[in-house]
């Protein structure tokens, strides 16, 4: 069993309850573990539903683990390490990974770039959408933004 599925599992084994609401599993992650900000245990909860290993019910914010805990350990003193927020090339954002790829070829900081982003948008009155301001960038050093800028149009639909 991997971090991720071990952190997932923690709170439904603790608290011997087969569903859980989004609200007891933040504060569980949040207040009672201590293991994270509130943030991050948002986005775990939504990573966790996207990778499959948390399954959300109706529309009342519970949620059921989708292994069986019967078989998990929590191991003596466990503790997450921040590679559990780790995404995959596929769960990454395309706008992020061709802002890397602009990064990467102009040895430019994404700090740096990422004011780029917001002065051109500034331009349009902050009315252009992310991946239009990352598509232009990505124009004004001749980096290849059509693969990017395909995958950021398909998540809109």
């Amino acid at each position: 069993m991997n971090e991720l599925e071990t952190t997932t599992a923690a709170p439904f084994k603790h608290s011997r309850k087969d569903r859980l609401s989004k609200m007891e599993l933040v504060f569980y992650y949040v207040q009672d573990k201590r293991w994270m900000s509130q943030d991050h245990a948002k986005k775990l909860i939504e990573l966790a539903t996207k990778r499959g290993l948390l399954r959300k019910e109706g529309e009342e914010n519970s949620y059921r683990h989708a292994a069986s805990l019967a078989s998990v350990t929590i191991p003596l003193g466990f503790r997450p390490s921040d590679e559990i927020f780790a995404e995959t090339e596929a769960e990454k954002d395309p706008i992020e990974a061709l802002l890397e790829d602009v990064a990467t070829t102009t040895g430019k900081p994404k700090r740096e770039l990422a004011a780029e982003l917001q002065e051109i948008s500034g331009h349009f009155d902050n009315l252009l959408e992310p991946a239009a301001a990352a598509t232009l960038l990505a124009k004004k050093y001749r980096i290849n933004y059509k693969p990017a800028l395909r995958e950021a149009l398909q998540g809109r639909q």
